[in-house]
């Protein structure tokens, strides 16, 4: 659910879980819950940055644009942990 985006109030009442249960759950990196959650999360997350690579290479200049943001983001990650 999480990688169609669904808000987790949502998917709280979906996995018949409490609402607060649910939000500690994901907030806990040992919990499977939160595996799950972002995993779906970042799966979309990688198939929207594939979108944004395919259409830069299109020559999109937003997504060219976007790419050097990325790309910027991530040096700084490098460089400043």
């Amino acid at each position: 659910m999480a990688y169609l985006l669904i808000p987790t109030d949502l998917i709280a009442i979906n996995l018949g879980m409490d609402y607060t249960a649910f939000m500690s759950e994901i907030r806990d990196p040992d919990s499977p819950v939160y595996k799950a959650y972002y995993k779906g999360i970042l799966r979309q997350k990688m198939e929207l940055h594939q979108n944004i690579v395919q259409a830069s290479k299109n020559g999109s200049n937003p997504a060219q644009e976007q790419i050097i943001k990325l790309l910027e983001t991530i040096t700084g990650q490098l460089r400043y942990g």
